[in-house]
């Protein structure tokens, strides 16, 4: 149970590191608004495959892989919403 824990929190960490270098390139952009959008789209459909791969690896029963890509993706789409809204509200 260790491992499913630390492989989580591991996810959780990649995706984080992941969702900074690319938000920090499209802020680097002049045209940061579209990069913005564009990011966020390839951010949401990157949250989607990944989810679909660990809904896979659990139904396998390697509840490590799944525990580490299901919580992949849980920061960044967190994130990408907070931008999102604080960009265009």
């Amino acid at each position: 149970m260790k491992t499913v824990i630390v492989a989580g929190i591991g996810g959780l960490a990649l995706g984080h590191i992941v969702w900074l270098l690319g938000i920090s390139l499209a802020r680097g952009w002049s045209t940061t608004n579209a990069l913005v959008l564009t990011a966020a789209a390839l951010v949401f459909l990157s949250a989607a495959g990944i989810g679909y791969l660990a809904w896979q690896r659990y139904q396998r029963k390697e509840l490590v892989w799944a525990a580490f890509l299901g919580a992949m993706p849980v920061l960044p789409v967190i994130f990408t919403l907070v931008v999102l809204g604080v960009t265009y509200l």
